[in-house]
């Protein structure tokens, strides 16, 4: 039987390391992705009357993700903080226009 106990009894604790390094990056890249994928849904004007600028936030994401590595805190940022703020506005404009 070969199972995790298994492997880690040939390779030692560092093999789980090993795997469990890439499993977490793809896990913080796709919070990242998910997390402009969301900025580019809501319309520019939702983000303005938030005070905040949509490209702006696709930018600052992908930059620090792809080149320094930690634009998952600031993605993490954006999906607590600022997102709520923006639906507010695009539920209080979709309600007053129909």
């Amino acid at each position: 039987m070969v199972g995790p106990m298994f492997i880690g009894e040939i390779f030692g604790p560092d093999i789980l390391i090993v795997l469990m390094a890439p499993l977490v990056l793809v896990v913080l890249l796709g919070l990242s992705i998910w997390a402009i994928v969301d900025v580019a849904s809501h319309s520019k004007s939702d983000f303005y009357e938030a005070g905040y600028s949509r490209t702006a936030w696709i930018i600052v994401i992908a930059v620090f993700t792809f080149f320094y590595g930690f634009g998952t805190f600031i993605a993490i940022y954006y999906l607590i903080r600022v997102r709520p703020k923006v639906l507010k506005i695009e539920a209080r404009v979709a309600n007053s226009h129909g």
